[in-house]
């Protein structure tokens, strides 16, 4: 997997149509038609360079409430193609109105079309996916059917192709990001991290497709472009009032411990949930526990005093704005901060304790109740910060933990179940600066 940052010159290497970031077709495309067009979203749209861009002119987009679309690019002489990348939708960072149900399609002759069964999707849920074709095929044209789309109609925003089925294809870096509060409109909470991503050196022009928490699982990030990390958001109520079936694909993704993760708030008291305790049985709040059969007691509130129903919390004790956090172990994550530094908080919730196989990186500093401040598993790049550094408030802070886990997210590879195995975090004695 190749993380760096691409220049438009890479971008374009692998399509002998693009020419530039908005420069001519090559004269290898004799050819780009559509089975319908909506005003100013062309055919050819989709082959110009711009893999990001949404505009019109510079993406296709069917018309709206059909049942069949098809798009298509012709080539002058047979040309070989063993790779496909496609993106699409036509919203930056969530996907909407983009193919559902489709397969693409090769022809021999110009005149008859014949399926990649590789390519057949049925569901699509990425923004970004790479087809690889079992063996390179000699082809006239390339062809999408579209049987299904996810909104009124499809967009596509980039085409590009490529020889060999095992090309290397370059892409941008790019993110999930999960919101958690058991919404599942998107955009959502969480998407707060992308801009800050964008502020780190060398990562200005850091891409992201945002998710909700049911859609979060493995089979999700094994498809090529393979994301550098997932963003876990907050979310709003209590535990026991969660769909622990909507956690599944997230536990299964933790248990693999194939991708980086940072989770901030309620992200971060799931993740610990998880860890300890799963989704096969049921969970439990302060407010609705048995004392004396708790169902997930790594999960609290800060100064728990009065009995409330379920999710309210006006008998609990909050901790909103800047706080103090105290590191405890030496990690990656906070290199050139100091020992003690500040970040924004905002929650009532807390996790109690670190579950097995993780380290507490972080307690509670000067004038702050909340101690378990963030968490590592010990063998993976997976943090669980109780504090929020998407959050306006501490800039420098925020800056700083973002680019340093982004790197720490590069150097493991993004989502590489090869990776090593990382070495435990070293504690902080007391009296180290």
């Amino acid at each position: 997997m190749l993380l760096q940052i691409l220049s438009i010159a890479s971008l374009n290497a692998g399509n002998p149509q693009a020419q530039g970031e908005n420069g001519p077709r090559g004269p290898t495309i004799s050819m780009t038609k559509a089975s319908s067009t909506q005003p100013g979203f062309l055919p050819e749209g989709a082959i110009d360079g711009n893999r990001y861009v949404t505009a019109a002119d510079q993406a296709w987009a069917g018309k709206a409430q059909e049942s069949l679309w098809t798009w298509e690019v012709r080539f002058a002489q047979k040309t070989s193609v063993g790779s496909i990348l496609q993106i699409v939708g036509d919203q930056p960072q969530v996907l909407r109105n983009a193919p559902a149900s489709y397969v693409w399609q090769t022809t021999s002759n110009g005149i008859d079309w014949s399926d990649l069964e590789e390519t057949a999707i049925t569901q699509e849920r990425r923004m970004y996916r790479i087809h690889r074709l079992k063996a390179c095929r000699e082809t006239l044209g390339l062809r999408i059917r579209i049987t299904g789309a996810q909104g009124s109609f499809p967009v596509i925003r980039e085409v590009q192709w490529f020889a060999d089925p095992r090309e290397t294809i370059l892409f941008e870096p790019w993110s999930v990001i999960v919101t958690t509060t058991g919404d599942a409109k998107i955009p959502g909470e969480g998407m707060q991290f992308l801009p800050l991503a964008r502020t780190c050196p060398g990562f200005e022009k850091y891409q992201a497709q945002n998710i909700w928490l049911g859609d979060f699982h493995e089979e999700f990030l094994r498809a090529e472009p393979r994301p550098l990390c997932a963003f876990l958001s907050g979310n709003f109520i209590d535990w026991c009032q969660q769909d622990r079936k909507h956690w599944a694909g997230a536990a299964e993704v933790l248990e693999n411990g194939n991708l980086p993760i940072w989770a901030s708030c309620g992200g971060a008291q799931g993740l610990a949930i998880l860890a300890e305790h799963g989704v096969t049985t049921s969970w439990d709040c302060p407010h609705c526990r048995d004392p004396k059969n708790p169902k997930t007691p790594i999960y609290g509130h800060i100064g728990h005093t009065s009995a409330k129903p379920c999710g309210d919390y006006s008998g609990c004790r909050f901790e909103k704005g800047p706080f103090n956090i105290l590191q405890t172990a030496l990690d990656p994550a906070f290199t050139g901060l100091p020992r003690e530094f500040r970040a924004m908080e905002s929650h009532c919730g807390q996790i109690e304790w670190a579950p097995k196989g993780w380290t507490l990186l972080a307690t509670a500093g000067q004038g702050t109740l909340t101690k378990v401040q963030c968490l590592r598993r010990n063998d993976r790049p997976i943090y669980a910060a109780q504090f929020h550094i998407e959050m306006a408030g501490t800039p420098a802070t925020s800056r700083k933990i973002m680019a340093n886990f982004l790197q720490v997210a590069a150097t493991w590879g993004g989502f590489n179940p090869q990776a090593r195995t990382l070495t435990p975090p070293e504690s902080l004695s007391a009296s180290q600066p």
